[in-house]
């Protein structure tokens, strides 16, 4: 698998000159990759854009003179013309732009989106809006690093994140350079026609990622796990992953419903059992209203193309798992779980009141859909009352919690049905005591607005103040009716 980094023209000889006339070197590209560097990780703690929920009052403001004074701040604590950084983002940017046109054509699109109350924003724009965000180093929730994969299984990594021209470029090198972020997420854009062995390839080099979005755009991703196969030298790599998630407790737990296989030029086998894909969807949801805690385990042999990988991942998705977990084949030779698609079926779903309905299912036949009970709330329901709660475990302790607005139970989701939901966040807390805006979802609601909309209240949250620069810490809210 060839590895290279994607930036823009060569810089040219040309002497910048300043406002005040004195001539300034353009920047080397080592220069300038060395400031996007640090300007990234100066964005992310940057306080006036983590303090707070994003697109609160004030956040406007905050985010325009954010882009404005950070990139100059930060070139003259490096002795460095901002002019000179300027053009030189042009050169070796991924947009061809100035900095200073870049961010304001950022500015214009993304606040431009924001009015539309209605959340029917072009998907291409929201795409175009992820790409210049992240070429200008703003943060960008839950996709820390992207990694891009040709269909030729050429990997493509932003520069800033490995060594300089000339130097030995792998994944470890991002594996490294992982170390200095407050996140463990990368996210994978592939090319549908790339092989699923590129996938595993590059979760396998990169083991501190505790988890992984993939998708063939920014603006749609999708969190899972990634399971490749580990070679015996690298067995020995401690692996943040572990600490939450065991493909062994996945594979023989009793709650697991869903297993899906691919292999190329083959029907999709779920459960063993080849099923026509136009089944494949009311078969998963029949089968997670079984589960208490929906996880979907997807295998794939390395010769899958990704886009048949990330269509299985969407359907998953729809069916409102809770946590998706794609597996190479060959680690799981000899192992796969033994279900029973029917056995699971004849049990009435969770949450079930009366006698079960016939199952009327085959394997490549058309299924009959349950008779789901009614879940809007009757009229004695409607005095039931929302109440949530929540735990915290690791840095920080109840004990140093100075302000904890909670998250609400969603009005939409009581109208629906739920009566009990649990999402446990990873976050860190600065040494001042401010959530930092780099949260992972360890559990998800299953609902990602919903996971939003608790990230963005835990956003606003403040700790008491310690020594120590980065404290990680996991809370777990419970949301009930009484």
């Amino acid at each position: 698998m060839k590895i290279h980094l994607r930036h823009g023209l060569v810089l040219g000889t040309a002497v910048l000159v300043t406002i005040t006339g004195c001539p300034t070197e353009p920047l080397t590209r080592e220069e300038y990759t060395c400031v996007k560097r640090v300007l990234r990780r100066e964005f992310l703690i940057e306080e006036s854009l983590s303090e707070g929920a994003r697109l609160g009052p004030g956040y406007e403001s905050r985010l325009k003179q954010a882009i404005v004074d950070i990139p100059r701040r930060l070139c003259r604590s490096q002795g460095l013309s901002f002019l000179a950084f300027d053009k030189a983002h042009e050169r070796f940017g991924r947009e061809g732009l100035s900095y200073i046109r870049e961010s304001r054509e950022f500015l214009r699109l993304f606040l431009g989106s924001q009015e539309d109350n209605k959340g029917k924003a072009d998907p291409a724009q929201i795409e175009r809006i992820y790409r210049l965000a992240f070429d200008l180093g703003l943060p960008i929730p839950d996709a820390f690093l992207p990694i891009e994969v040709t269909k030729e299984g050429e990997v493509l990594i932003h520069e800033e994140f490995v060594s300089g021209p000339g130097e030995s470029r792998n994944l470890m090198q991002v594996e490294d350079r992982l170390g200095e972020y407050p996140f463990y997420v990368v996210q994978l854009l592939f090319d549908p026609q790339a092989y699923a062995a590129s996938l595993f390839k590059i979760a396998g080099g990169i083991p501190s990622a505790e988890e992984f979005n993939i998708s063939d755009s920014f603006s749609n991703p999708l969190m899972v796990m990634v399971f490749p196969e580990v070679s015996e030298a690298d067995r020995n790599i401690p692996c943040i992953a572990q600490r939450y998630f065991d493909l062994e407790y996945l594979l023989a737990s009793p709650d697991l419903t869903v297993f899906i296989e691919l292999k190329p030029d083959q029907p999709v086998f779920l459960n063993s059992e080849p099923t026509q894909n136009e089944y494949l969807d009311p078969l998963i949801e029949r089968l997670l209203q079984r589960s208490r805690y929906k996880t979907v385990i997807i295998s794939a042999t390395d010769e899958v193309s990704f886009g048949r990988l990330l269509w299985a991942t969407h359907l998953a998705q729809g069916r409102e798992a809770h946590r998706i977990a794609l597996v190479q084949a060959e680690l799981i030779k000899g192992k796969k779980p033994e279900i029973r698609t029917e056995e699971i079926l004849s049990r009435p779903p969770l949450g079930w009141r009366g006698e079960v309905p016939d199952n009327g299912w085959g394997p490549m036949g058309p299924p009959i859909r349950p008779q789901i009970p009614d879940t809007k709330p009757k009229a004695s329901q409607t005095s039931s009352i929302p109440k949530s709660s929540f735990t915290l475990e690791g840095d920080v302790s109840a004990t140093d919690i100075v302000k904890s607005p909670q998250p609400e139970f969603p009005r939409w989701a009581q109208e629906r049905g739920l009566s009990d939901v649990t999402i446990m966040v990873q976050f860190r807390v600065d040494k001042d005591g401010n959530v930092l805006p780099t949260m992972l979802a360890v559990r998800s609601t299953g609902y990602t607005n919903w996971d939003n909309e608790v990230k963005e209240t835990l956003a606003r949250w403040k700790f008491k103040p310690a020594q120590v620069s980065k404290r990680i810490a996991t809370i777990t809210f419970h949301f009930y009716l009484r």
